[in-house]
């Protein structure tokens, strides 16, 4: 298909899904009042959430494009890590994958300069950010005690600040069992295809109320390893490799959560956490089909993830008013990766090791209304403190350089949402400012040489919304708002490098910006069993931050220039006549593209083009599930199916210009009966391969190779 030929039907698409959009606010308005239903699977706009920072909302209620998942939707959909959580959002995206510990993802093209810089999807742990300056790789949360997730799409400038620019991902921990002892837990055994052992792992979790009604405990761990099924060739992928099955992971966590009510106004949450995450060599290799990592002579590939998090939350009413202070303390340990690399004449055959470490602080003190009546708002203060080591070292024959960059960031930002029902909550306006200030310094150090950058960015960043209510049970709103993100510190060296091939860059970048016009509608038709939500957006990127591989094979920063991304989101649940059944499917598609790029990084990078399509932005993303439960004598039957399906995307390497589409299934079945659950499963039941994401000809990587296996559930009594 011609570019022109393939706009214009993306483009007639687009505009398909805006009309039956209109359709369904023309008919939600129009719609006969239903009473809501209770069970989460037929109307899932029935989950609470508390996103907004100003009280509970139903899910449906939300005037944003929100969706949550109960802590039983993740394990029912087999979701254990980062990127089987990826598939279940419309336009989301894996940016980057390195090692299990990890990996980025990308919102509405958000990635289209690459995995540098600051964050731009914010990860929240409850009720703080989890993240270090020049970082964006997620959180390696173990799902087995969520309680449930909430995710963000676009900018949340205002509430959430600084890395959240493309949206925010909200992990909600379980609280202790203030009343009783409770406790949980599960064991996992598996194969994967190619891997020569099984893969295993065991959770747990008890609850102790300590002072019945007034204190708890609650404490929870997993350990999970899953075996290698890359072998390593020293040289050329001919003969006996040097290793077998090499790339296996272990992670292990270990969770405490105390709370404390002393009484019926104050609630004080006390949350402990450490995680390790240990890989041979990594996830990216050479070859997906057979997985293999060629010239690595005598390297022993790793990758080493490990931090703990310390976090309190306090909460007071007072009167009409809650007040909130929210502190955590996250210290990263020393890790990082290694890898052998063929990178071809001139350069050679040579090693790359990346490392470091970080703090960071963060406190939020927040006031908001808590009761009912048509005003609602919240404002707070927000402070965060932070340093992170990054090293790294190139060893090739030609080439080498090495040194460390330490950046750190002090940074303060005041912000407010407030909101009016009127017409008696039919119709409701919401306004939203941030004043962000950064101190933010970086001293660094390449081959002895060292160099000092600081910079003072500031911003103000926006939110206007618009929430019409036609009936109790749809909601229509206009979204509208900005993101920001601080610009990148790098070493002399590298920008000296980006300068040397033409492009102009610096010590510090001119920070990125985001604005973001939404409209969307979401509610239930046939007496609940039919939820629907749909939104259509337009993004514009402004001073889009990119990597840059410079001619000496060193990676840099620089500006690139503005881009643009239009699409819609769809999602809907369906309980269907036949008892038991129930079916879910998100997708998204989008029209995205560069518009203003700089001539001279055009020049040095032809891929970089205005019209281009982004980068690290599938065209397109769908997802269905279905779950079937019926009685079966004293138990109960439940299956699950899943398809996955992900678009054409192009990638930042002129060697791996793009990844084909590719797909993904997932089928379960098993009996339950009163706490005890025992599953059957299967991933990636087709085994693909892929590549689903590159860094290059020598760093592919896939999904893992289909893996079946059983697993034992003991729910909380």
């Amino acid at each position: 298909m011609k570019p022109n030929h393939h706009r214009n039907h993306l483009r007639a698409r687009l505009a398909g899904a805006a009309a039956t959009m209109a359709l369904i606010i023309a008919a939600s308005a129009q719609a006969q009042e239903a009473t809501p239903q209770a069970t989460e699977a037929a109307d899932a706009g029935e989950i609470v959430v508390t996103a907004l920072k100003s009280g509970s909302l139903k899910l449906d209620q939300v005037p944003i494009a929100i969706q949550a998942f109960s802590g039983d939707t993740l394990k029912q959909r087999n979701v254990r890590d980062g990127s089987d959580l990826i598939q279940l959002i419309p336009g989301a995206s894996q940016a980057q994958e390195i090692g299990a510990g990890y990996r980025i993802f990308s919102f509405r093209g958000s990635g289209a300069g690459g995995p540098i810089g600051d964050g731009l999807i914010g990860y929240y742990l409850d009720d703080t950010p989890f993240g270090v300056p020049n970082n964006q790789a997620a959180p390696p949360v173990q799902y087995f005690d969520i309680d449930r997730i909430e995710v963000l799409r676009g900018p949340q400038g205002t509430l959430y600040g600084l890395g959240s620019s493309a949206g925010t991902i909200i992990y909600r921990t379980k609280n202790p069992d203030l009343e009783k002892i409770t406790v949980a837990g599960e064991a996992e055994l598996s194969t994967t295809r190619e891997a020569g052992d099984p893969n295993y792992r065991g959770a747990a979790a008890v609850s102790v109320p300590l002072i019945e009604g007034k204190l708890g405990l609650r404490i929870s761990g997993g350990y999970d390893r899953r075996a290698g099924y890359a072998d390593i060739y020293s040289g050329a992928p001919t003969g006996t490799p040097r290793e077998k099955d090499a790339n296996d992971v272990t992670s292990k966590d270990l969770q405490a959560v105390l709370l404390w009510k002393p009484d019926a106004l104050t609630t004080v949450r006390l949350r402990g956490w450490y995680f390790s995450t240990d890989q041979n060599y990594l996830n990216v290799i050479n070859s997906v089909k057979p997985p293999f990592a060629s010239f690595q002579g005598d390297v022993v590939g790793y990758d080493r993830r490990r931090a703990w998090y310390l976090s309190n939350t306090i909460t007071r009413d007072i009167g009409a008013l809650t007040l909130t202070n929210a502190t955590s303390y996250q210290k990263s340990l020393p890790g990082g990766f290694q890898v052998g690399l063929n990178l071809g004449a001139p350069l050679g055959i040579g090693t790359l090791i990346n490392g470091g470490d970080a703090r960071n602080f963060v406190n939020e003190l927040r006031l908001a209304t808590n009761k009912g009546g048509p005003f609602k708002g919240v404002a707070g203060v927000f402070y965060q403190n932070a340093k992170s080591l990054y090293t790294f070292n190139l060893n090739f024959p030609a080439f080498a350089l090495s040194g460390q960059t330490i950046t750190k960031t002090e940074n303060a930002a005041v912000f407010s949402e407030a909101s009016y029902e009127l017409f008696g909550g039919k119709l409701v306006p919401l306004v939203g400012l941030r004043y962000f200030k950064d101190k933010r310094t970086a001293n660094s150090i390449s081959n002895g040489v060292p160099v000092f950058i600081k910079a003072t960015p500031d911003a103000v960043t926006w939110r206007a919304n618009l929430a019409w209510y036609p009936t109790t049970n749809w909601t229509v709103f206009f979204n509208a708002g900005t993101g920001f993100r601080s610009g990148i510190l790098q070493s002399q060296a590298q920008a000296d490098a980006v300068i040397a091939d033409g492009v102009p860059s610096g010590l510090s970048l001119t920070p990125d910006k985001l604005r973001n016009l939404e409209i969307g509608t979401k509610g239930t038709l046939l007496d609940g069993a039919l939820r629907l939500a749909v939104s259509l957006y337009d993004i514009k990127y402004t001073n889009i931050q990119s990597a840059f591989n410079t001619s000496i094979g060193l990676a840099a920063f620089a500006n690139l220039g503005d881009g643009k991304a239009q699409g819609i989101d769809l999602e809907a649940t369906w309980r269907t006549p036949l008892k038991g059944l129930t079916l879910t499917a998100i997708g998204n598609v989008n029209d995205s593209k560069f518009t203003n790029v700089i001539p001279a990084f055009n020049g040095a990078d032809p891929r970089i083009a205005n019209g281009k399509r982004l980068l690290n932005t599938p065209t397109h993303n769908f997802r269905l599930d279905a779950a079937y439960e019926t009685n079966v004598g004293k138990y109960e039957l439940f299956m699950t199916g899943s398809a996955t399906t992900v678009g054409r995307f192009r990638l930042g390497d002129a060697t791996v210009n793009e990844i084909n589409p590719y797909q993904l299934f997932q089928a379960s079945i098993g009996l339950r009966r009163d706490r005890h659950e025992l599953r059957l499963f299967a991933d990636n039941l087709s085994d693909e391969r892929g590549p689903t994401s590159a860094n290059g000809p020598t760093l592919l990587a896939g999904p893992r190779p289909r893996t079946i296996g059983v697993t034992f559930r003991l729910n909380t009594n």
